[in-house]
């Protein structure tokens, strides 16, 4: 049953934006909890695999997104939005189930491809839709609460998926982990309704993939940030919390004679985090719309994010628990802008394409992230790390302001 498009119903922006926003939230269930509680050996075991194949996990799904983003982008240009959305989240439902019932490496590789193509065309779709119905006055702001709900289930799956493993145990956590997604698909297909409208659904009778009118030149630019805030957070920070955490309290933090165990402790710190990532997209949003200026805004933004990084990385815990939650406003402001960005400069016929190359650059950051700090932890600490990745924001703090000067001569 299709819904009509909503740009052409005048559905209100909240009738679009919260059906998708849960679905993306409960859609990140399954991943989440392989990030907070995989890299702990205790559980490595249980799922059957080691240290070392836990980094190549986290970072299958984002190494096969590099070709599942060009496709989704090729596809969300050519057909509905609504089905293709129900479709992809419900792939994702199937690879948290493959996750629970996984016996070793190779059956939850399975499970991450399914999860890097699902992803694919979740957040590619999701972000297009955003597009769909907004303009230049309110892109930043509503690209800003599209990237709430995305840090809201960041922190929510993060925060159950550790409970659930400690309370019930990893494989039983996932399966109910699965039961949630299932009933995010059964919501899609009844409430998210079409929002491509029907003279752009008619431009596929002359769709081309690439031709020479592709706007490759401001397709590249965003990209950059997007790979560095992809590195950096859902790479090198989501792959080592646990690993951080430990270092700062051990096994487990007492509280008031209560021992909150690290799997438990890493889940409430990721969702602590997350609750503060989702200030930073809808700030950066209304600030970009009002200054209208939003390369400036990413400048800001990318080297508060070099500085939390790098109080991450110091030895004072209360300084770089601060860092830490500094860090997180960056990553969804820079988020909430690129699509802004996208959608001020290219026509709305080539957001898919636009948007599959841009996250397909950021994918390579989000799968090298992983096996390369987990590789690192073996010759320098967490610490190290961290103040390396500082130092990477920084450098692309720097490309934002060339951006920001060259767009203001101009």
């Amino acid at each position: 049953m299709d819904s009509p498009p909503a740009s052409e119903s005048r559905l209100s922006t909240s009738r679009v934006l919260v059906p998708l926003g849960i679905g993306i939230a409960l859609s990140l269930l399954g991943d989440s909890t392989l990030y907070t509680v995989l890299p702990k050996p205790e559980i490595a075991t249980q799922a059957g695999v080691t240290l070392a194949m836990v980094g190549i996990l986290l970072g299958m799904n984002r190494i096969v997104r590099l070709g599942f983003n060009v496709i989704a982008g090729i596809l969300y240009d050519r057909f509905s939005r609504r089905w293709l959305m129900i479709g992809s989240l419900s792939i994702g439902t199937l690879s948290t189930i493959l996750y629970a019932t996984s016996t070793g490496f190779w059956s939850l590789l399975i499970g991450r491809i399914l999860w890097g193509a699902a992803w694919s065309g979740l957040w590619i779709g999701g972000t297009t839709v955003v597009l769909d119905i907004t303009n230049e006055q309110n892109r930043g702001r509503l690209s800003g609460q599209f990237q709430l709900w995305f840090f809201l289930g960041i922190g929510l799956s993060a925060f159950l998926g550790g409970f659930f493993t400690d309370a019930f145990g990893f494989r039983n956590g996932l399966w109910l982990s699965a039961l949630l997604n299932g009933i995010a698909v059964l919501m899609w297909i009844l409430f998210l309704p079409e929002t491509r409208t029907e003279r752009d659904l008619n431009s596929r009778m002359t769709f081309r993939i690439f031709d020479k009118s592709f706007p490759w030149r401001t397709t590249i630019f965003a990209s950059i940030p997007v790979l560095a805030i992809r590195f950096v957070y859902a790479g090198v920070m989501a792959s080592t919390t646990i690993l951080w955490l430990t270092s700062l309290f051990g096994e487990q933090l007492v509280l008031s004679n209560v021992a909150i165990p690290i799997a438990s402790l890493t889940g409430s710190f990721v969702a602590l985090r997350a609750a503060t990532s989702m200030a930073g997209g809808p700030l950066a949003g209304f600030f970009s719309d009002i200054l209208g200026r939003r390369w400036w805004v990413i400048t800001g933004i990318m080297a508060l994010g070099a500085g939390g990084m790098w109080f991450m990385g110091g030895s004072v815990v209360s300084l770089a628990l601060l860092g830490a939650l500094i860090a997180s406003t960056t990553g969804a402001g820079i988020q909430a802008l690129i699509p802004a960005i996208i959608g001020d400069k290219i026509n709305q016929s080539q957001y898919g394409r636009s948007f599959g190359a841009i996250y397909a650059v950021g994918d390579i950051g989000s799968a090298l992230g992983p096996p390369l700090a987990l590789w690192l932890i073996g010759f320098v600490s967490v610490n190290v790390i961290y103040r390396l990745s500082a130092g990477l924001l920084l450098i692309v703090a720097c490309f934002a302001l060339w951006r920001a000067v060259l767009g203001q001569s101009n």
